[in-house]
Parts: structure tokens; C-alpha cells; sequence
């Protein structure tokens, strides 16, 4: 009779390569509080089970905002993808991180610049294969 972990068989190659770390998109049924009505986002504004994200400032109006599940899995992953962009953007001279968004009149980051491999996981969004050609200096901003 198996009497604690160091009983089980632990995983193969081919389970742990295969297996994703990422934490989970939210989705109906997770006990967030899904409401019905109209997605802001990329779907089209159906009417659907929608998740309230917060709150959108613009010209000092307010708004809430809705997401649907598809929308709110895109908009999951490009945060992740962001994330894992930053940690892999190239660091200055002082070692501090170079970001992937600088003010049009900002000076340039103190030469050389250090360019780092990537190291994780190929990005799941269009934005956050755009981020990571930054951080791996594939591709420049535009002026």
C-alpha cells in the first residue's frame, strides 16, 4: 500500500514538457460573478456570459468593462505574454531593465545595451509575440 509521495512514480519526460505552468484564464463556473450582457472587446460585442474587468476613464466619462471568456482568454494572455516580455527585455549599462515602451521624447537607454535570450515559452497573443521581438531586438520601435 503506496504511503506517501515517495511511493508514486513520478512523471515522464514527455508529461512535464508538455505540461503548462501558466496560470488559468477565468471562465464561467469559477465562481467569479458572470453576468449576462454585451462584451467590450474582440468578439464583436455579442450577448453572452461576461466577467466585469473594472473600470475605463475616458474624456472623464467612466464605464464599466465586460469581457466574454474567448476575450478575456486574449486578453489573459497577453498579460503573461507582457509579463514574461519584461523579464526577458535587455538591460542597460547600470543593469536596469530597458522597457519595451519609452516616451516619444525620452532619451535612449545608456549604450551598450545587453541583449538576453529568451527564455520563455513561445507567447500566446499577437501582442506578445510583438513584445518579445522587442526584448529579443528583432524588430525597432518606430520613431
Amino acid at each position: 500500500m503506496p504511503t506517501g509521495l515517495s511511493d508514486t512514480v513520478p512523471p515522464t519526460g514527455p508529461d512535464i514538457a508538455d505540461a503548462d505552468c501558466r496560470p488559468r484564464p477565468a471562465h464561467p463556473g469559477d465562481g467569479g460573478s458572470w453576468t449576462h450582457g454585451h462584451c467590450w472587446w474582440w468578439c464583436g460585442h455579442r450577448y453572452t456570459l461576461v466577467l466585469w474587468l473594472g473600470t475605463v476613464t475616458s474624456a472623464g466619462q467612466h464605464a464599466p468593462v465586460y469581457a466574454c471568456r474567448t476575450c478575456l482568454a486574449q486578453l489573459h494572455h497577453a498579460v503573461l505574454d507582457y509579463s514574461e516580455a519584461l523579464f526577458d527585455a535587455p538591460c542597460d549599462i547600470s543593469g536596469l531593465r530597458v522597457p519595451l515602451y519609452l516616451a516619444r521624447d525620452a532619451p535612449p537607454p545608456p549604450v551598450p545595451v545587453r541583449y538576453r535570450a529568451g527564455r520563455h515559452r513561445r507567447p500566446r497573443s499577437i501582442l506578445g509575440r510583438l513584445w518579445q521581438q522587442l526584448a529579443d531586438r528583432r524588430t525597432r520601435s518606430a520613431p
